[in-house]
């Protein structure tokens, strides 16, 4: 292991080469070497022609993480499960790249990736798996394609044992940018400021076994053998160079900058004291949602409704000791910040989580709604001029026994008074979220019915279970009006249930339901 300068890192990177980069945001992203590169590009013009890949989106605020790779002719392609999300900036440099064709984009399940990762690490053809038929992924829809500059085959359909799977071939990596919080005169690497590992040692392996190099930003370099050996994520084996950046924080950027130790397991601390939600067409949602959730269940929420208020909504009803939360960035237990967790009980590597996933371990997952069809097809990852694509989204949904998908049914101004024990639509959203075909497919609603996957979708106003032949409204909000609020709202048709029943009216009033989960 040597220690050298983003600089010098930034000259190891080759024109051509296939390099991996760590970072879930603003966290764990090697971001003094990103912008070393990204200066001897526009000041050399190389590296050029490269291959990018990551596993999680990285960057948020213009001109940081993934961005830095948006100038022409740095990237010849770019692989990730995420890209930019609108709630981290609607005018991303790298977003924008991609809807311009300057560079040949795909995007993969979060954890086809950690998975090929791990294979070519492995010396493996590839990761076969089933996860993603019927979706954006499978060939037969886009392959992973995100635009038309993409026309290699990356994904290929084949048969294993009777039955359907989607294969990634393996590919060598060149170089491995990664993100820890010490490395130890061997290379050792630690993480024990980030709250997460982020699936570093996958990366590290892969490019190690490809017969690439390994480049790791750090805090700090410590004594050798002063780290427990347990809280060593990558051996020093693995590591060629290490780049010191004493000014790193757990979060780089975004709205969570700087370093909370509680969410490390540097200590435990009381959940902070945050404001109540107040009344709202999403908090109803939330609570409806909790509903569906039974005593002890390991339960996985993703962006959206259920990750913003679902957390708190159960902290509202006394409910959070009930409840086993879990996110696929690797955490278990504690209070759900959506990446990381207030006092977590486990931090684990995510390819391990979404494999476990993948297997049926989670109880339940609630999951965001921005589009439904009518074949109950969700779409979490394209919108017009905006790209965020589904992360592990797809991942979780098409492996759940029981998910449960949450939105309004328009959105844009949504206004509602949900105050009386009624819901009151006091204007209307001017984009309607159930149309006939949703611009990408990141959960396949026929692949669920195959699979005999219970599916249900809660909206402010109505809830509904995935059947064959569509969507059937199971139950309404008081003060709704079927036809005119639901049913003719939605662009395709949707059944009614013979036993339609009314959403239980404490949703719609101020004051704690006490729901207890009691089962």
């Amino acid at each position: 292991m040597k220690t050298i300068t983003a600089e010098q890192a930034a000259a190891l990177v080759p024109s051509g080469a296939t390099v991996t980069v760590s970072g879930l945001m603003g966290n764990m992203v090697p971001e003094a070497v990103l912008e070393a590169i990204e200066r001897r590009f526009l000041a050399t013009g190389s590296p050029s022609g490269i291959t990018e890949v990551h596993p999680w989106l990285y960057g948020s605020p213009d001109g940081t993480g993934l961005n830095r790779w948006a100038h022409p002719g740095l990237l010849k392609r770019i692989i990730g499960s995420t890209y930019i999300l609108p709630a981290l900036s609607k005018t991303a440099e790298i977003n924008r790249q991609i809807f311009d064709n300057g560079v040949e984009a795909y995007c993969w399940p979060a954890n086809a990736i950690f998975q090929t990762l791990r294979a070519i690490g492995a010396g493996r053809a590839g990761f076969a798996t089933t996860v993603g038929i019927d979706t954006f992924a499978d060939p037969r829809r886009d392959g992973g394609r995100l635009n038309a500059n993409a026309k290699d085959d990356l994904i290929e359909l084949i048969t294993l044992g009777g039955e359907e799977h989607l294969f990634y071939p393996s590919f060598p990596i060149d170089v491995a940018l990664i993100r820890a919080s010490s490395a130890d005169g061997e290379g050792n690497l630690s993480c024990e400021d980030e709250g997460l590992t982020q699936g570093i040692l996958l990366q590290a392996t892969a490019a190690k076994n490809s017969g690439g190099i390994v480049i790791a930003q750090v805090r700090r370099v410590i004594e050798t053998g002063s780290r427990h050996p347990l809280m060593v994520e990558v051996p020093g084996a693995l590591i060629d160079y290490v780049v010191v950046n004493e000014a790193g924080q757990q979060w780089e950027y975004g709205k969570n900058e700087g370093t909370v130790p509680a969410t490390t397991g540097a200590y435990r601390e009381p959940v902070p004291e945050f404001a109540i939600p107040e009344q709202s067409a999403e908090k109803v949602i939330a609570r409806r949602a909790l509903m569906e959730i039974e005593p002890g269940q390991l339960v996985n929420i993703g962006g959206g409704i259920p990750g913003a208020l679902m957390p708190m909504t159960a902290e509202e009803e006394l409910l959070t000791d009930k409840i086993r939360w879990s996110v696929e960035h690797g955490v278990f237990g504690g209070f759900c910040l959506s990446a990381t967790h207030w006092n977590p009980t486990a931090i684990t590597s995510p390819g391990w989580l979404l494999d476990f996933y993948s297997g049926g371990g989670l109880d339940q997952s609630f999951l965001g709604m921005p589009e439904v069809d009518a074949a109950g097809n969700v779409n979490v990852g394209r919108f017009h001029d905006q790209l965020p694509c589904p992360g592990g989204f797809t991942d979780i949904a098409a492996s759940t026994r029981k998910v449960t998908f949450c939105g309004t049914m328009t959105t844009g101004g949504l206004e509602v008074d949900v105050t009386q024990g009624r819901l009151d639509i006091l204007r209307e959203g001017r984009r309607h979220k159930f149309v006939r075909d949703v611009e990408m497919v990141c959960f396949s609603g026929r692949r669920a019915l195959e699979r005999g996957h219970e599916v249900k979708y809660i909206t402010e106003r109505a809830v509904f279970r995935l059947a064959a032949g569509g969507l059937v409204m199971e139950e309404i909000a008081p003060g709704i009006d079927c036809q005119a609020q639901v049913l003719g709202i939605a662009d395709f048709p949707i059944r009614v249930a013979p036993d339609l029943k009314l959403m239980d009216e404490r949703l719609f009033r101020p004051e704690p339901m006490f729901l207890g989960l009691e089962r």
